[in-house]
């Protein structure tokens, strides 16, 4: 008997809930039968075909790399056609199909569907040297089971675009993981006849059957392609004869990249990925990037408040990102541009910036930690189809809400930013301003947005919200990355400030990427309701937003920052007394800037920052440059050869005390002009944040003439003679590299270095200098000086080889 509720009909479901929401897409509606017919199949074929694969490869792998690396492009764009007759010629042809078809089209029916089923199986990227190596080496070897979740995450576009729908059946779950043969593989599994199916189903470790016939549609025709382009470059050898020997493994391909580059990146494994066997979550690799932004986020406040000419630049960067840039639709210039209401804008964001990245890096930092305890105690990482506890669902389900929350940050910067960077900036115009609102409208120019402009049509997404959900934050990501490297035009039009943010979203979209990870299948429904995710990270995020609302506050800074020119500071010029003035100059005018807004921070928020980020923010003193005295240089040359590194630690603690004694504006007299640690504005006092860790006497490193040059350029004592110029970034990732350092870059400008020799140190986060290579000798000492807090570092840590 028929029940009369839509409940048991999905049919009936779906037809309801399209009453109410016209634009909900219908599935098609699986018949068992039929899906059992195809399930059979598509699953002898996929075995069939890797069982082929494998079998050639087990004999001929060695020769097939050798035969496929001695082809021409020509030789390989052949055999790649004659494998997959009509293969796209570009990378992400999927993107490309949405972009020529237009959303409408492609609902209503697409004319690329094996553009948005196969996006990585295209010329450009399998004509390479290493990918159809590496592809054929992953598939041909492994089971199918463990590539279904990377399968059905490569077509995000296709599913969200609704270029492919999905089919749909109810009552059943579909199992791929842990399945090894052609029998079991897709099997279907009755929820009235096992009592968790439906729940591994909806955790994630199973599938619902339409999603996996999908699955089963894409690895049939990735296998078949493979087996196809072995045999082609095999094609004299006797591929069926078994009596021929089982060669032994050749030696695994090391994954260099695509681009031949020599140090490894985030976008060179996401691009190689689809060819690749499926990363499994990495803990220490999570906890690294995390700890290293905090540490960059640290390091980024106290330069702020020690060193003039990165405050200058960080203010000057912020003020040229600001929509009152853009020019009107009338060619006029923003009212306020030139008013204190400007900068007072331009100093809000910038510091609340600083600090407020600090808090969420930190709490993230937390959960990390929370979820990694609740994984050792809830998931065995050898039975992967186990069901998971609902403590650890919920916490998946809360780090993945924290995560989007933390990308809005980033993503406002990048859309009030771009289209103010002084390289796209005439791209936009600006509405006028209307006198009863602070919101300004910025518009693209039509004629700026062009089809054939892909670099400009890509940064254009990341405006929209729309966008970023259907082509997938982190391929729109990887897609403007791939073309700013590969294209010293569009690496041009990335502003240093832009690259930044990149490298936040970058980071981000890895974290998430990771956290898709953690769960063995390709979806897990949400275990916890909205609601209860907005109550979860408003709990946690009480500090932060305590924080932001003493900066929603007038703080009335501007005057204490105008003209920038008062912060110019020449340390890049060899020091002599009037030098040294303006030097002094320049860190008083800071330190008054910083005394300003520590009183309007107290004043409105009844408390120092640094007191609200006691534990947080570990304290520094901020070094500032003693008086100039003329002395003999030749003399201090001589004792400078003989002066040990204990007695140089001993004068800079002598200094650091020195200066908590006397005032400011007391002369200073020293042998030579060094920085030294001194104390921060004074006028405001602050609770002791939690002093940062004592670093143990640091190693001595044989280096190269190149690396010694690098080193001694970074930890450079200011002196009478000619100061060092610029640093080639590839020269300082070379030294970096020589002291055991792991290097790998991440999208936008950032690079992560990781200690080797001693685990017990964090990885620290440099960014590549922008659009040039090279670093100016003020950002070579900063370096120089963050590696000394880092890892206590100085110029006699290094040695010629």
């Amino acid at each position: 008997m028929d029940s009369d509720s839509i409940y048991d009909d999905p049919q009936k479901l779906f037809a309801a809930m399209a009453a109410g929401n016209p634009h909900l897409p219908l599935p098609n509606f699986l018949s068992l039968s039929d899906t059992r017919q195809m399930v059979t199949k598509r699953s002898e074929a996929v075995f069939a075909d890797r069982d082929a694969l494998r079998a050639i490869l087990e004999r001929y792998e060695e020769t097939l790399r050798k035969r496929w690396g001695k082809k021409t492009g020509e030789q390989r764009r052949k055999v790649l056609v004659k494998a997959y007759p009509g293969i796209p010629a570009i990378h992400r042809p999927d993107f490309a199909a949405l972009r020529r078809e237009g959303a409408d089209e492609t609902r209503s029916g697409t004319r690329f569907r094996d553009a948005f089923l196969l996006p990585s199986m295209n010329l450009e990227d399998l004509m390479k040297p290493k990918p159809l190596l590496m592809f054929l080496n992953a598939r041909g070897r492994q089971d199918p089971d463990i590539f279904a979740n990377a399968d059905f995450n490569s077509v995000h576009l296709a599913n969200t675009s609704q270029a492919i729908m999905s089919g749909y059946m109810s009552g059943y779950t579909m199992l791929l993981l842990g399945q090894k043969s052609a029998s079991s593989y897709g099997r279907l599994i009755s929820w009235d006849d096992d009592d968790t199916a439906f729940d591994k189903m909806s955790t994630g470790i199973d599938i619902q059957p339409g999603e996996g016939l999908l699955i089963l549609e894409i690895q049939e025709r990735k296998l078949g392609f493979l087996r196809s382009c072995a045999e082609s470059i095999l094609q004299d050898l006797p591929l069926q004869d078994t009596t021929v020997p089982v060669q032994p493994s050749p030696v695994s391909l090391v994954t260099t990249g695509l681009d031949n580059s020599e140090w490894p990146s985030l976008s060179k494994e996401i691009l190689e990925a689809p060819y690749s066997i499926p990363d499994q979550y990495d803990v220490e690799r999570l906890r690294s990037f995390v700890l290293a932004k905090i540490d960059e986020a640290v390091d980024h406040i106290w330069l702020l408040r020690e060193d003039p000419l990165y405050y200058q630049d960080t203010v000057r960067d912020w003020s040229e990102h600001r929509q009152e840039k853009i020019l009107s639709v009338n060619g006029k210039t923003h009212p306020v541009l030139r008013s204190d209401t400007f900068w007072e804008r331009v100093l809000g964001n910038m510091i609340s910036d600083a600090y407020l990245t600090l808090v969420v890096w930190n709490k993230l930092s937390k959960l990390v930690d929370e979820l990694n305890i609740l994984r050792a105690e809830n998931l065995n990482s050898n039975q992967t189809t186990a069901l998971i506890s609902e403590e650890y669902q919920e916490a998946l389900c809360h780090f993945s809400y924290f995560l989007d929350q933390m990308t809005k940050g980033p993503i406002l910067h990048y859309k009030t930013g771009m289209p103010a960077s002084p390289p796209l900036r005439s791209h936009f115009s600006r509405e006028p301003q209307d006198p009863n609102t602070t919101k300004i409208v910025v518009t693209g120019k039509s004629s700026s947005f062009k089809k054939g402009d892909h670099f400009l049509w890509a940064l254009e997404q990341l405006l929209m919200d729309n966008q970023v959900f259907l082509y997938g934050l982190e391929n729109l990501l990887d897609e403007i990355e791939r073309m700013v490297r590969s294209n010293g035009r569009d690496r041009e039009r990335v502003s240093s400030w832009v690259a930044r943010i990149l490298s936040d979203l970058s980071l981000l979209a890895e974290l998430r990427r990771q956290m898709g990870l953690l769960h063995p299948g390709p979806a897990m429904t949400e275990a916890v309701s909205t609601e209860e995710q907005q109550e979860e990270f408003s709990s946690r995020m009480k500090l932060f937003i305590r924080i932001h609302e003493v900066f929603d506050k007038s703080m009335n800074l501007a005057g204490s920052v105008t003209p920038l020119t008062k912060f110019n500071y020449p340390s890049e010029k060899s020091p002599n007394a009037t030098i040294t003035k303006k030097l002094q100059s320049a860190e008083r005018n800071l330190d008054k800037f910083w005394e300003a807004f520590d009183k309007q921070f107290l004043k409105h928020g009844g408390e120092n920052i640094h007191s609200m980020l006691a534990g947080i923010l570990p304290q520094r003193e901020i070094r500032r440059t003693p008086d100039w005295e003329e002395i003999d240089r030749k003399a201090e040359t001589e004792d400078s050869t003989t002066q040990n590194l204990s007695s140089r630690v001993a004068l800079i603690e002598l200094e650091a005390r020195s200066e908590k004694t006397i005032s400011p504006e007391a002369p200073m007299q020293r042998p030579q002009k060094v920085k030294t640690r001194g104390t921060a504005s004074e006028s405001v006092p602050l609770d002791d944040p939690p002093a940062e860790p004592h670093v143990k006497q640091p190693p001595k490193f044989i280096v190269s003439k190149r690396g010694l040059k690098v080193f001694s350029t970074l930890f450079h004592t200011p002196s009478g003679e000619d100061l060092p110029g610029e640093v080639p970034w590839s020269d300082f990732l070379s030294a970096m590299a020589s002291v055991a350092f792991s290097i790998k870059a991440l999208d936008g400008s950032a690079w992560v270095f990781e200690p080797q020799s001693d685990l017990s140190h964090r990885s620290i986060i440099f960014h590549e200098p922008h659009p040039t290579s090279k670093i100016p000798f003020q950002t070579a000492r900063r370096y120089g000086r963050r590696l000394e807090r880092a890892y206590g570092w100085t110029q006699d840590s290094f040695s010629r080889s």
